[in-house]
């Protein structure tokens, strides 16, 4: 009793039990579930592992788990019994539940029995009084301690599942705000690039054409030196800029999404690429030609006469001009190529101001004819160096016309020049009277006598070099005029030039007036013809040459002031800058397309593009339209043409099939203001060129050559000749007086007679491709005359009527032109009618636009019977 005493001692210091302890039946239920729960429901060893908080307890769980499955011995020194007891009585384990109930209680951190309470327990032998209290105490501990465990761990798996879902939930709403705040600083930083690069090219650019400001009064600026330094460098620093640009626009991935998910900005996008290509191009083309003209511009600047013995051109200039065009022609055709997807309305404002996408405009459509003209100079450019003389020097004839005398080509041919070119460079220049050569005792043309399509009209013997020029086709006069002049000179020339006074009067608007020290004059604009004249002419004048020149012949003195005239002018041209040189060059463009300068060359590429541009002065041969051509040739001996107004009346009526009926009247008033250094009659070749199809119907006023009255004959009436009023002069003045000696003339050193007049006297054509309606029209000084001429041209062309004017070089003609449908074929033809009245300065075409509707013109014809008044001669 004594042990159990001292066991149940120990076991109260351990836990003390209720008073109401359970009974046997309890313990065993008790006991029972105990083992149920040990044996079925064993703890998990993670839970224990995860519920365990330090590394007494890990050990505690431990031993108790190896206890229950009896397959571990206790430490002495924790009093832990083997797991026999499992399969013992119920007594038996109740002896052993000590043991059980210390390890698994554990976790209550009591302290273990001393040595001595446990030896006494197990030599005592098993208490079972006492042991069902205890088990029961500890199965219940064990049941909390493994609720508390479950709870934890369910616990700490909802906070686990739970902070996963919060970050989750965080994650997909921050996300689309991250990624959305990326895009976003991304495009901006990728519009900012694009700005900021864009604005720095245009604004280069921009800075090029500042550069240039004024080149267009100052061409020399072109040629400055430290200008094409800075514009070189401008046009690069843009390249770079466009490269970034597009560099920006191509491989930057916000632009290509842009592009695919928002379509309105697809427009602008496009407008940028296309820009950015377009600029790149432009900044290239301005930096080669930058180059180029660097390398050129000390030849170019140094003008025509300085330094005579260095070429201006050279192959190799011909050379880097060829390389240079070869390398801008590509990046013309990429910039056609990207016009298309050019919007320059999507272009803001902050690049491009409203004018300058005004001027852009404008621009842009001339790139074709741009990279034409282009191409085609590159294909020009060994003729051109032909022309300039490089690598062999090049002679060109040069005649003058003085249009008071009027012939074919514009003027008298009286004076005579070779112009040679070397490298670009002109050798010293002069003219020459033509009189000294064809009018000397041993004269080359003596006997000689017009070529064959003119000698039929041409009335006078010894015809050569000053009379060559018989045809209003330059081309044909010019060759005319080289056959001629290898005859008489012995010389070859490559071609040949003639110019009007006009072209020097524009020359001097460029250059300004000429001082000619030794006589004392200053030559303008205004008084250049009258000057010449003078001292070619007038005895007075002739006189002072012979003075000043120490000159006895008056034949060889009468052009010597003309000389100093074109010496004076030369060498200032030779001496002006370049500013002023490229606005004598535009002149001369004028001058061609106005006849007042005219050039052949022997050179087929050159001539063909002369032919091609309209400035190869020919008649025109097409039978696409209509023409007419009126040609003048004063053969009077006369100083006379300046002082006679040409006016042309064509009323053209069209009938159904499209044919037009011309009746054309030609007024010539001849009013007598000054000298005409020769005789007073004005006596003018006149041809009218047409198509080859046209048909002569009636015409008058043309001399028949049958005397009617005066000279020899009766005096003429005192108010007027001619039944139809052709020919009005002052009462009393119709006299045909004297006429230079003319081949077979019966009245040499006599006056002539006035005779009828009638149809063209000439119907045969000299110029191959047209038809031709000829004769004389002679005119009394102070008097007018009027030529009728009708004729009829069948339809030609697919389109409506047009008709094409050309104009004779050295005459401003007045035309009165009107096309009128006749009034039954209104409706038929749907065309609206005519009318122009000016002064004739170049070749004019007239071209008849379609009605709206035909229905129109019915409506008209119903109510007036007529769409038109027809016209009356």
């Amino acid at each position: 009793m004594s042990g159990l005493a001292s066991n149940s001692g120990a076991l109260e210091a351990l836990a003390s039990p209720p008073d109401d302890a359970l009974t046997a039946p309890s313990f065993a239920i008790d006991m029972e579930d105990t083992l149920h729960h040990a044996q079925i429901e064993p703890v998990a060893e993670e839970e224990i592992v995860h519920s365990a908080q330090t590394l007494s307890q890990n050990e505690a769980i431990a031993q108790a788990q190896s206890v229950v499955e009896g397959n571990a011995p206790v430490a002495e020194d924790e009093g832990v019994a083997p797991r026999e007891a499992q399969s013992q009585p119920v007594d038996v384990l109740a002896s052993n539940e000590d043991v059980t109930a210390i390890s698994l209680s554990s976790s209550t951190q009591l302290a273990p029995p001393d040595d001595k309470a446990q030896e006494q327990v197990i030599e005592e032998g098993p208490v079972t009084e006492r042991v069902p209290v205890l088990k029961t105490r500890q199965t219940r501990k064990l049941r909390k301690l493994r609720t508390k465990r479950v709870h934890a761990v369910r616990s700490t798996r909802e906070r686990v599942i739970a902070v996963t879902l919060l970050l989750i939930f965080l994650l997909a709403l921050v996300t689309p705000l991250v990624v959305v705040t990326s895009y976003g600083v991304s495009a901006y930083n990728t519009y900012s690039s694009l700005r900021v690069h864009a604005s720095s090219a245009v604004h280069h650019l921009l800075a090029v054409k500042t550069l240039f400001t004024g080149a267009k009064a100052h061409p020399s600026s072109l040629l400055d030196n430290q200008k094409l330094l800075q514009a070189q460098q401008d046009f690069a620093a843009a390249r770079s800029d466009f490269d970034v640009v597009q560099h920006l626009l191509t491989h930057t991935q916000i632009i290509s999404l842009v592009s695919n998910y928002f379509p309105a900005y697809r427009p602008l996008i496009l407008t940028a690429q296309a820009g950015s290509e377009i600029g790149k191009d432009v900044s290239q083309v301005g930096q080669v030609l930058a180059g180029t003209a660097i390398t050129l511009a000390p030849n170019l600047r140094s003008g025509l006469g300085a330094n005579s013995k260095t070429p201006l051109i050279t192959a190799a200039d011909l050379s880097l001009v060829n390389s240079t065009i070869t390398t801008i022609l590509p990046l013309l055709d990429d910039i056609q190529s990207q016009v298309p997807y050019l919007s320059l309305d999507a272009v803001p404002s902050s690049l491009l101001s409203a004018s300058e996408k005004t001027q852009l405009q404008q621009y842009l459509p001339l790139l074709p004819q741009g990279r034409a003209a282009l191409a085609l100079g590159q294909s020009m450019l060994g003729d051109l160096g032909w022309l300039l003389g490089v690598g062999s020097p090049r002679t060109f004839l040069v005649q003058t016309m003085d249009r008071a005398e009027l012939r074919p080509t514009g003027g008298f041919t009286g004076q005579y020049g070779t112009l040679q070119l070397n490298g670009g460079r002109m050798a010293p220049f002069s003219l020459h009277d033509i009189a000294l050569v064809e009018y000397a005792n041993n004269t080359p043309v003596a006997g000689q006598v017009a070529p064959a399509a003119y000698r039929s009209w041409w009335p006078f013997a010894d015809w050569g070099l000053r009379d060559s020029n018989l045809s209003a086709d330059f081309p044909t006069s010019a060759q005319l005029a080289i056959q001629q002049y290898q005859m008489e000179m012995n010389q070859h020339v490559d071609g040949v030039i003639v110019f009007t006074p006009f072209l020097i009067e524009h020359i001097l608007q460029v250059t300004g007036p000429l001082y000619i020290p030794l006589y004392n004059e200053t030559i303008t604009a205004q008084n250049l013809e009258d000057r010449l004249h003078y001292y070619q002419l007038d005895n007075a004048g002739i006189r002072k040459e012979e003075i000043i020149e120490n000159v006895s012949d008056p034949a060889a003195a009468r052009k010597l002031f003309t000389s100093r005239v074109e010496h004076t002018l030369l060498d200032q041209v030779r001496q002006a800058p370049p500013s002023e040189l490229l606005a004598i060059g535009q002149e001369v463009l004028h001058n061609l397309r106005t006849k007042d300068l005219q050039m052949y060359f022997s050179n087929p590429q050159l001539e063909q593009v002369l032919m091609q541009y309209g400035d190869a002065a020919q008649i025109d041969t097409s039978m696409a339209h209509d023409g007419l051509y009126v040609v003048q040739a004063n053969v009077s001996a006369s100083k006379a043409s300046q002082y006679v107004r040409t006016s042309i009346h064509d009323n053209v009526t069209l009938d159904a099939n499209g044919g037009a009926t011309h009746v054309m009247q030609l007024h010539l008033d001849y009013a007598q203001l000054g000298p005409v250094y020769g005789l007073d009659t004005y006596r003018d070749y006149v041809r009218i060129y047409v198509p080859p199809t046209a048909q002569f119907l009636w015409g008058d006023g043309f001399d028949t050559g049958q005397p009617l009255c005066d000279g020899p004959y009766a005096a003429c009436p005192a108010n007027g000749i001619y039944a139809q009023g052709e020919l009005v002069c002052p009462t009393g003045q119709y006299h045909a007086g004297a006429a230079a000696s003319m081949i077979g003339d019966p009245y040499t050193g006599a006056w002539h007679p006035l005779d009828q007049i009638g149809p063209p006297t000439n119907m045969t054509s000299d110029m191959q491709g047209r038809a031709m309606f000829g004769g004389y029209v002679v005119v009394p000084k102070n008097c007018a005359m009027t030529v009728t001429l009708s004729w009829y041209v069948p339809a030609l062309g697919n389109g409506p009527y047009s008709l094409l004017v050309q104009r004779q070089a050295g005459t401003f003609p007045a035309l009165d032109l009107s096309v009128l449908p006749t009034p039954g074929d209104c409706s038929a033809l749907a065309l609206a009618g005519l009318h122009y009245n000016g002064i004739l300065t170049e070749d004019a075409t007239f071209a008849l636009k379609t009605q709206q509707t035909a229905q129109m013109l019915v409506h008209n014809l119903a109510a007036k019977n007529s769409c038109y008044p027809q016209a009356s001669v």
